[in-house]
C-alpha cells in the first residue's frame, strides 16, 4: 500500500467519527453534584439572654408541677388521716341513754328500775351525772328523793325494823331500795349501770307512787368522754352534744338553768 492509499484510508476513518452532542434531557456532572432543595428552613438563632429566659421558664414550670404533685399527695395523705380518724372515733364513740321501769316483766310486780345504758360502739368514762327538778340540782338520786319524798325516814325505819328482828328478811318483807353513784365509773358498750332500785310493797306503797309520780318531771343530764377524751353532755331525752371537758360542761349547764329561770 502505497503512502497515498493510507492517507485517504485515514481521511475517510475521520469522516465517519460523529461528534458527540450534548443531550438536552441529561443532567450536567455539575448539577448532579448539587441536590434539588424544594424548600429551604430559617436557622433558628437564639441569643445567650433569651436561652437563659428559656431556661429560667423551664425551671420554673418543673418547680411549680413539682410543688402541685406534691401538694397533692399531702391533701392525700391528709384526707387519709382524717377518715382514719373519723373511724376511730365512730368506733370508740359511746352514746349514754338514761333508762326508767316501773315494773319488772321477769318477777311480774312493781319495782322501780334506774339506770344509764350506753348504747355506742365504745366505753364512756363518766364524770358526773345531774338530776334537775323544779329549779334544783341534784348530784345524787338519793337527795333528789330525799329532797321530794323525804326517802331517808324510809330508810331509818327499815333499818330500825332490821335491828328488831335479826332474823327478818327486811329487803324481801318491806321493799328495800337499793342505790349506786356513776361518777367516774367505765361503762362498757352495751352495758347498764343500775342507779336505783325499788321494789313495790304494802310498806312502801305510797313512797313508791309518788317517786313513780315525779318521774316524768325530773330532767337528768350525764357528762362522760370517750378513749379518745371527747366528751359530751347527753339529756334524758338521749340528746348529745359535744363540750370541751365536763368542768366546762357542768359550768355551761349552770349557767343554761339560771337564763332558764330568769325568763320565767
Amino acid at each position: 500500500m502505497t503512502q497515498q492509499q493510507t492517507t485517504s484510508s485515514e481521511v475517510d476513518n475521520t469522516h465517519h467519527i460523529t461528534p458527540v452532542q450534548d443531550d438536552p434531557h441529561q443532567p450536567d456532572e455539575t448539577q448532579q453534584a448539587k441536590p434539588k432543595r424544594f424548600f429551604r428552613g430559617k436557622q433558628l438563632r437564639l441569643s445567650r439572654s433569651k436561652m437563659n429566659t428559656v431556661l429560667a421558664l423551664c425551671a420554673m414550670l418543673i418547680s411549680a408541677a413539682s410543688f402541685y404533685a406534691t401538694y397533692m399527695q399531702a391533701k392525700a395523705a391528709q384526707e387519709q388521716v382524717a377518715a382514719a380518724e373519723r373511724q376511730l372515733e365512730a368506733e370508740t364513740w359511746p352514746w349514754l341513754q338514761f333508762s326508767y321501769s316501773n315494773f319488772d316483766l321477769e318477777a311480774e310486780r312493781p319495782r322501780i328500775t334506774i339506770g344509764i345504758l350506753n348504747s355506742g360502739t365504745g366505753p364512756a368514762l363518766i364524770e358526773w351525772v345531774q338530776y334537775h327538778y323544779r329549779g334544783q340540782a341534784y348530784d345524787s338520786l338519793t337527795a333528789l328523793f330525799d329532797a321530794c319524798c323525804n326517802i331517808s325516814a324510809y330508810r331509818e325505819a327499815l333499818d330500825t325494823a332490821q335491828q328488831d328482828d335479826n332474823e327478818v328478811n327486811v329487803l324481801a318483807k318491806f321493799g328495800w331500795y337499793i342505790t349506786s353513784r356513776a361518777e367516774h365509773s367505765l361503762l362498757a358498750n352495751g352495758a347498764t349501770l343500775p342507779l336505783f332500785t325499788m321494789q313495790k310493797s304494802n310498806f312502801n306503797n305510797r313512797l313508791w307512787d309518788k317517786i313513780d309520780d315525779i318521774s316524768e318531771q325530773v330532767e337528768v343530764f350525764t357528762c362522760y368522754c370517750s378513749l379518745l377524751k371527747q366528751c359530751y353532755i347527753s339529756s334524758v331525752e338521749s340528746h348529745v352534744s359535744p363540750v370541751e371537758d365536763c368542768t366546762q360542761g357542768k359550768l355551761t349547764l349552770a349557767q343554761q338553768d339560771n337564763t332558764t329561770t330568769e325568763e320565767h
